[in-house]
């Protein structure tokens, strides 16, 4: 049975991490840095290891890694982006917008990883050649899936290409029924860098921003996820800009439901709003600050999903 969650998770340490310019300019939720250089990336690698001890006491499989200390990657903490991997034994490479990012993206590191605990991957498909003619696809940062009834869900970008977002669910054999292609702005009425800052599909579940989304297609994207018999958590665009769509559920190795957020998506839900998440799972709150405040993403971001199957 395909399911929407999973136990093993992978996550890379933000050694390099700071304010990344060229990403700066597609994503609105960054901000400038406060400190030096130093104390960013100490505050970033302490939040990231608090997490990871705390995703891992919670009884969850995290993998971490560390990109090759040659290249100054200061995203690298976000690795949901580059690569996606599939029950069925694939993994994607996606195409990057900013040629930093590009760099994060290392089929040997994972290759290494996959191959020292025992998952197995019966095919690679790269579709980084694709930036060369600047069609972009950011892995779950552009797609919000819904593995469990073969849905996906993406909102038009610069980092999200109509084009390859088509040979995606080909590729994926997702049915065009649930193909769900829309657009979502701003406040200033510019494109949302990606589609799992306005939105969460979860085991049961989903969070969701209507307001950002362009009034024609409001109500279409809405009944699709009511089709998908998830019950709907609408938040405000405040609430967006707190990062309360930037979620994820995952399960621990007993089979719990644990739903991951920030301290600051936490404090935004409303209260009976967190009643409705506890429903669906205990809640993990992680405090990474810095990490959203400077890197413009926030806990679903820093967290790619295994799902491939064991040797």
């Amino acid at each position: 049975m395909i399911s929407r969650i999973t136990n093993n998770i992978l996550m890379i340490s933000p050694n390099s991490f700071g304010y990344n310019f060229q990403a700066a300019k597609s994503n609105s939720f960054q901000n400038r840095p406060e400190y030096d250089i130093e104390t960013i990336r100490q505050k970033a690698i302490f939040e990231f290891n608090e997490m990871a001890k705390k995703l891992t006491n919670s009884g969850v499989n995290v993998h971490v890694l560390s990109n090759d200390d040659k290249y100054e990657l200061p995203d690298a903490v976000f690795p949901n982006n580059w690569f996606c991997t599939y029950q069925d034994g694939t993994v994607i490479l996606f195409p990057m917008l900013n040629e930093n990012r590009r760099l994060e993206r290392d089929q040997n590191m994972l290759k290494e990883i996959f191959d020292t605990s025992d998952f197995k991957v019966n095919r690679y498909i790269d579709y980084s050649k694709y930036e060369d003619q600047n069609i972009i696809l950011e892995g779950t940062g552009s797609l919000v899936l819904d593995r469990k009834n073969n849905a996906v869900f993406a909102i038009e970008s610069e980092r999200t290409n109509k084009i390859l977002f088509d040979k995606y669910c080909n590729e994926m054999e997702i049915p065009y029924e649930n193909r769900i292609f829309f657009h979502a702005n701003d406040l200033e009425g510019k494109p949302i860098y990606h589609t799992n800052v306005i939105m969460s599909v979860c085991d049961g579940f989903a969070v969701i921003c209507r307001e950002c989304i362009q009034e024609s297609e409001q109500d279409y994207v809405l009944e699709k996820l009511k089709h998908l018999n998830l019950e709907i958590i609408e938040i405000t665009y405040f609430q967006l800009k707190n990062f309360c769509g930037n979620i994820l559920n995952i399960a621990n190795n007993e089979g719990e439901s644990l739903i991951v957020l920030s301290v600051s998506a936490a404090k935004s839900f409303e209260k009976n709003q967190i009643e409705i998440l506890k429903k669906f799972g205990k809640l993990i709150e992680v405090n990474i600050n810095t990490i959203e405040s400077i890197g413009g993403g926030s806990a679903r971001c820093m967290i790619a999903e295994i799902f491939l199957p064991k040797i």
